[in-house]
């Protein structure tokens, strides 16, 4: 791990700077690496937005075998390693993943104080 990881900090839900995992969403992510057998203690979870989708943004969530780089900010929270790009977070910070364990809704949730407007997909937005 680089010397950046380390001395990353926890992602405070009340701010508008970085993303706010939940306890339920890390329990779900944790299941998913275990089962796929990512050892938790070098991969992270790499969130972000990217253009396009059907209100101009969509939401990436993904896996990192390769950590934070200096264009990326990085988080612990709930045992997890979680990073995301600047230039995402302009358009995120402040949002809180969760996940949903619903028969009809089942899924992660992006809830983004910065979204201007949403999709009924739920993976794209406007900012």
């Amino acid at each position: 791990m680089s010397g950046e990881a380390q001395t990353s900090t926890k992602a405070d839900p009340k701010s508008r700077r970085g993303i706010h995992v939940t306890e339920r969403a890390a329990q779900e992510i944790l299941r998913v690496m275990e089962e796929h057998a990512m050892p938790v203690a070098t991969t992270w979870v790499r969130v972000g937005a990217k253009g396009g989708g059907c209100s101009g943004f969509s939401y990436v969530l993904d896996f990192d075998p390769n950590g934070p780089t200096e264009f990326d900010l990085p988080f612990q929270m709930h045992g997890l390693h979680v990073v995301i790009d600047k230039k995402s977070e302009f358009f995120m910070g402040g949002t809180i993943l969760d996940f949903n364990d619903g028969l009809l809704d089942r899924g992660f949730v992006f809830k983004n104080p910065a979204a201007t407007g949403t999709c009924g997909c739920g993976t794209s937005f406007s900012a």
